[in-house]
C-alpha cells in the first residue's frame, strides 16, 4: 500500500476513534485537547471552507487521531492519550479544486502531558501558508 492511501486509511480510523464515546486506548489520558496552531509564535489561520486536519500519531502505541482544525487555526476535542506525538497537517483543496491534499510534516512534534489541556503547536521552520 502506498503512503498516501495508508495515510487516508489512518486518518479515517483516527477520526472514528476520536468520535467514539469509549476510550479505545489502554493507558493514561487527558480529558480534553484544545489549542491553536502557530508559526514562529504567531497564530496560523486558514481560508474559510478549507478542510484542515492535524493527524497526530502517538509515538508509543502507534495509534493515530485526526484533529479537525478551525479556520482560525484552533482545535478542541475530547480526551487524548498522554505521551509524545508526531504530526502531519493535511489540507484538502477547496470545493472542486484539482489535485490531492497538501500534506505537511510538523517536524518538531509535541507532547501531551498529564493535567494539561491547552496547547500551542508550532508548525516549524518549513511551514509556508
Amino acid at each position: 500500500m502506498g503512503r498516501l492511501p495508508r495515510f487516508v486509511v489512518m486518518a479515517a480510523f483516527g477520526l472514528a476513534l476520536v468520535g467514539c464515546a469509549k476510550k479505545p486506548f489502554d493507558g493514561p489520558t487527558v480529558d480534553a485537547f484544545n489549542g491553536k496552531l502557530t508559526h514562529d509564535g504567531k497564530p496560523v489561520s486558514f481560508a474559510p471552507g478549507e478542510s484542515v486536519t492535524l493527524q497526530v500519531i502517538h509515538q508509543t502505541s502507534g495509534q493515530s487521531f485526526g484533529v479537525p482544525i478551525k479556520p482560525d487555526g484552533t482545535f478542541q476535542i475530547g480526551w487524548m492519550p498522554i505521551g509524545k506525538y508526531s504530526a502531519l497537517l493535511k489540507r484538502e483543496p477547496r470545493g472542486g479544486a484539482r489535485g490531492g491534499p497538501n500534506i505537511y510534516n510538523v517536524s518538531e512534534g509535541f507532547a501531551i502531558q498529564d493535567g494539561q489541556t491547552e496547547y500551542a503547536i508550532d508548525l516549524g521552520k518549513g511551514w509556508k501558508p
